[in-house]
């Protein structure tokens, strides 16, 4: 795809306020998707709440918050990538933190194993692919992919939760069989 320059040129309007934040939010959803990948393997503190499906909502959410801060720092793109790469480190050693309160305030075991992991998948690939991202021209690509990989992940995640619980199809509503009378 082609690139442009170092410098990030004026954007205005609405369009310019979705394109300025559509970097972050596609690396974002880029390692969400890793990391829903990555998360079978892993022991769940809680099957029902930390599975595929909650690290589908969790990266959706964690999308927006990092195309915000990607979109609220200035300068050309090296100088953005430090100061987003200052920021996220700080973000997910918040993340271990409150890892680590789960865990031993909550008493709730493996949530260190589980979560710290996932949230460094995240944060390497937003890290990487949020400058490279921003330097495309084709921002029409982006805007589909910003609006595609959203739905596939959460159908992606349906899947997922499901087969972790061992649902091979859709729950069927039926009456049991009437007694044989005898």
């Amino acid at each position: 795809m082609p690139m442009d320059s170092e410098t990030p040129e004026t954007r205005t309007g609405l369009r310019g306020h979705v394109q300025d934040r559509l970097p972050a939010f596609i690396a974002t959803l880029i390692g969400g998707a890793v990391a829903m990948g990555v998360n079978a393997p892993l022991t769940s503190p809680d099957d029902l709440v930390a599975n595929a499906g909650s690290v589908a909502v969790v990266s959706l959410i964690g999308a927006i918050i990092a195309g915000m801060i990607w979109a609220r720092i200035k300068g050309d793109v090296q100088s953005r990538s430090r100061t987003f790469n200052i920021v996220l480190t700080v973000l997910l050693l918040l993340t271990v933190a409150s890892a680590a309160i789960i865990e031993y305030g909550a008493d709730v075991t493996h949530a260190i194993r589980y979560i710290v992991p996932l949230g460094a998948i995240v944060t390497i690939f937003v890290s990487v692919l949020t400058p490279v991202i921003e330097r495309w021209k084709t921002q029409t690509a982006l805007l589909v992919i910003a609006v595609a990989l959203p739905l596939v992940m959460l159908v992606l995640g349906y899947f997922l939760t499901v087969n972790e619980f061992g649902f091979t199809e859709a729950p069927s509503l039926s009456l049991p069989p009437p007694p044989k009378s005898g």
